[in-house]
């Protein structure tokens, strides 16, 4: 069978998630790990790598059997051409905006970031002499002002974003980008393609950080671009230049972690509902921020980009950030840890983690109000989540 599979492109993502990019050697059921960092060099590698084509099969940072298994299995999720895998989704966050940004660029995005990418544009980005306008994603007017103002060369969002779960309207994003001839990028980390395919939406470049729910065990870091052909070579010279390509071993337990996507993202979302709900009438709770509850500012926006609400679930302890960390100390089946997306039940506090080098009044302009917890559901029963929560509020 070939391992490019492409029949499966018309199968569910379920499906998709198992068997597509597997590429079995002899007899083997999985991708054998192929852990070298050089290979053998016979006319074709010769003539590849002489005439600077990309993925010249000469070396592991140039291309690796293992890694384009998982890369194949998440192009097939995104709907895309192909895709590449990166050291941390840091590295497939800051080698593809500068494949397409350089000193005198613009740069349209927002602060409504993971702080990790509002720390990179802030510190280094600003240093390279990078134009960057941060606006409000959900105003399109203000989005459209700033493309227009000024040549923009790339606009970049998250589809949900961390941590306040704001839903970005890529349909109009991506005509808006189209309008002012500026690529789209979008971080889709928080929905996954089992939720969104950005791509499909108009985006032209959709990432994900894999260490999170792509890969789902809290065992790797990784990162993935997916797109058309054209702008994957672009991005996979600057990867082999920056160096943040990935191990191989990585990318074997990456494409093992995928294949129970479907199974882990329904049950984590199913569970996500269940204690947003219960949360929301909780007399300790001052409000939950959940795309799935009506409440939620993006409830109908999301019905139309999601094709699930997420497994996030951020909400507000009432008394603020010491009976926050007051309740996350109660708890005990969720451990307090950084990260999400896996099959364990993470939760933290922004104030004391992404946005800890935020002031007070920074975050709550954002809306990070003072008592902000932000959960990642993992798969453990509803009923024993929902009963750890009610005894760590109750002892408040």
């Amino acid at each position: 069978m070939s391992s490019d599979k492409k029949h499966l492109r018309k199968t569910g993502k379920g499906t998709r998630a198992v068997h597509s990019g597997t590429s079995p050697s002899e007899n083997s059921l999985n991708t054998p790990i192929y852990q070298s960092s050089t290979f053998f060099l016979d006319d074709n590698a010769y003539k590849m790598w002489k005439e600077g084509k990309p993925r010249a099969p000469v070396y592991s940072r140039y291309n690796n059997p293992s890694l384009r298994s998982a890369e194949k299995k998440i192009a097939h999720l995104e709907n895309a051409d192909d895709a590449l895998v990166f050291s941390s989704g840091m590295a497939a966050i800051s080698t593809t905006l500068l494949t397409f940004l350089g000193s005198g660029s613009r740069l349209v995005t927002t602060r409504n970031l993971y702080g990790g990418t509002v720390i990179l544009l802030d510190q280094d980005f600003l240093r390279f002499g990078i134009d960057i306008e941060f606006v409000d994603m959900k105003d399109l007017s203000s989005v459209e002002a700033a493309l227009k103002d000024k040549k923009t060369d790339v606009l970049y969002c998250e589809t949900v974003s961390n941590p306040l779960l704001e839903v970005s309207d890529l349909p109009e994003l991506s005509k808006l980008a189209k309008k002012y001839d500026a690529l789209s990028i979008v971080d889709s980390t928080f929905a996954s393609p089992m939720a969104c395919q950005p791509l499909d939406h108009g985006f032209d470049i959709v990432l994900h950080s894999v260490t999170k729910v792509l890969n789902g065990h809290s065992d790797l870091l990784g990162g993935v671009i997916a797109s058309r052909q054209e702008l994957i070579d672009q991005v996979w010279y600057k990867m082999r230049n920056f160096g943040g390509a990935m191990d191989p071993h990585q990318a074997s337990l990456l494409e093992r972690g995928l294949k129970t996507l479907d199974v882990r993202y329904k049950k984590s979302t199913e569970t996500a509902e269940n204690l947003a709900t219960w949360l929301s009438k909780h007399p300790k709770i001052e409000k939950v921020i959940y795309p799935g509850l009506d409440s939620h500012n993006d409830y109908e926006l999301s019905k139309k980009i999601l094709s699930s609400p997420s497994t996030m679930v951020c909400f507000v302890v009432k008394g603020g950030d010491s009976e926050g960390h007051k309740f996350m100390q109660n708890l005990k089946i969720a451990t307090q840890a950084v990260s999400l997306g896996g099959v364990e039940s993470l939760i933290s506090m922004p104030c004391t983690t992404t946005h800890v080098s935020w002031k007070v009044e920074e975050r709550i302009a954002v809306g990070i109000n003072p008592g902000f917890v932000r959960f990642s559901t993992g798969i453990e029963d509803s009923e024993d989540l929902i009963a750890d929560f009610e005894q760590a509020l109750n002892s408040l």
